[in-house]
């Protein structure tokens, strides 16, 4: 039986409301290009901006404009740090883009909002959609959105994945190799051995800042098999497991393995730890590997597969940025041409080599552009029989203010010495296991966030 969060009445009033507004609906009377002469514009919004991936969203849309005289589509990017505030500023006040980038951690908020336009009447008829790869269509799809909101409201642009970047020359010298570093107690090891602080070298680039508490929470859900609740939405973090788990990570830090600034380190920060020889391993996603390219000597680094926890599975993140079609918008026809152009395969390639995502769409797995060099340990990632993707930490409304604010504020607090370790998991697996248990009651049809495989089937 198909779950869904929202409840059948809500689901039935934003499918009539969309069918009103002319959402997932293609237009039946005659060809779409037809106007009164007047042409569409169609505002698309990127929040994760940077030369590369600017040059080919550029490039792209002007041949889509070139296309589709009828249509023309401006680009609008806000940085990555500014950009949840900004689509919720743009949301509320309901001028949203017509097409926008949107990360899955904003799934509940935004759907729960009404902000996102379901998508399944486009695809039915999109003749590409058979060509979506099985990860992003199984587990994406299906699972991510179908599953628990019984519509899709975004089609992944690009699929990346977590890897470790290592410094290969430091390995060398402190007579390890990238096997020492297949298992997350091989990463701890190595970190250690690795840092050297008269050098001004440290083993591990932590991540203290924003977002940090994410990648904190990767290791602790391992180590936890994956499993983040109980049946009754009880968190699971609160335990021996899960505050070994965080103590163990935070050590990292704690004990001196990463440079003490590291505290303040947000996504650039730690990059540039990385590349610029301040620190050795790096637990970072595919974009990272052309900054390496372009600072960094060859034969120093490498990237390896994300590792294998304590079971010896590995659990990771395989996510993607959205494509998403506002509900605000007036033009939804013409958006979702823009999206299906931005799809076709050859294009989805062209976009996913200028990001160094792995494409979404059949036809790049034997391309030596996405299958060797510093993508090679993303794919073996993805690629590995025993990778499973972990849950999310929740499908409720708070979710945003929880990854946004309120975790890594408690992660800081022990990492800052004002709480103890057991006080900042207590306060973490409260919060948690409210807003779960809360929503459990207010939906009762809510799947319990869940690790999923490859093919879509739940770890149990």
């Amino acid at each position: 039986m198909k779950k869904k969060l929202l409840s059948i009445g809500l689901v039935a009033a934003l499918l009539v409301s969309a069918f009103a507004a002319g959402c997932g609906k293609k237009n039946t009377d005659g060809d779409d290009k037809k106007t009164d002469g007047k042409v569409k514009e169609i505002r698309f919004m990127d929040v994760t901006p940077n030369p590369a991936r600017e040059q080919a969203f550029q490039e792209l849309i002007k041949d889509f404009n070139d296309k589709n005289p009828d249509v023309k589509v401006v680009y609008e990017s806000t940085p990555w740090d500014q950009s949840h505030n900004k689509l919720v500023t743009l949301g509320s006040a309901g001028s949203l883009p017509d097409v926008f980038i949107m990360h899955q951690q904003w799934n509940a908020e935004f759907t729960s909002a009404e902000w996102v336009t379901p998508l399944d009447d486009y695809i039915a008829d999109w003749k590409d959609a058979d060509k979506i790869i099985p990860y992003v269509k199984n587990v994406l799809m299906e699972y991510d959105q179908k599953n628990v909101y019984g519509y899709t409201f975004g089609i992944p642009d690009g699929l990346t994945t977590a890897a470790m970047f290592v410094r290969t020359d430091w390995l060398e010298e402190a007579g390890l190799t990238t096997e020492d570093l297949e298992t997350w107690e091989g990463i701890f090891e190595a970190s250690k051995k690795l840092t050297i602080p008269e050098k001004n070298q440290y083993g591990f680039a932590f991540r203290g800042a924003r977002m940090g508490s994410e990648q904190m929470g990767m290791y602790m859900l391992a180590e936890l098999g994956g499993k983040l609740y109980e049946e009754d939405g009880t968190c699971r973090i609160n335990s021996p497991e899960g505050i070994e788990a965080f103590k163990k990570y935070c050590a990292l830090y704690k004990d001196g393995y990463a440079p003490q600034d590291a505290i303040n380190w947000g996504y650039t920060e730690m990059v540039q730890g990385f590349t610029s020889g301040l620190s050795g391993i790096l637990n970072q996603t595919s974009e990272v590997v052309a900054t390496c390219e372009d600072s960094m000597e060859d034969g120093t680094w490498t990237t390896i597969p994300f590792p294998r926890a304590s079971d010896g599975n590995i659990y990771s993140k395989a996510d993607s940025y959205y494509m998403a079609m506002s509900n605000q918008s007036k033009n939804k026809d013409e958006a979702w041409r823009f999206i299906e152009f931005m799809l076709e395969p050859e294009n989805n390639r062209k976009l996913s080599e200028a990001c160094l995502f792995i494409p979404v769409m059949e036809g790049a797995e034997n391309d030596p552009r996405f299958t060797e060099g510093g993508m090679k340990g993303f794919v073996d990632s993805m690629n590995d029989p025993t990778f499973i993707r972990e849950p999310f930490y929740g499908y409720f409304p708070e979710l945003g203010e929880f990854m946004e604010t309120f975790y890594d504020a408690e992660v800081q607090k022990y990492l800052l010495g004002q709480q103890t370790a057991e006080e900042s998991i207590k306060n973490i697996s409260d919060y948690l296991t409210t807003a779960q248990q809360k929503y459990m009651q207010e939906s009762p049809d809510t799947p319990i966030p869940t690790s999923v495989r490859t093919d879509g089937s739940e770890v149990k």
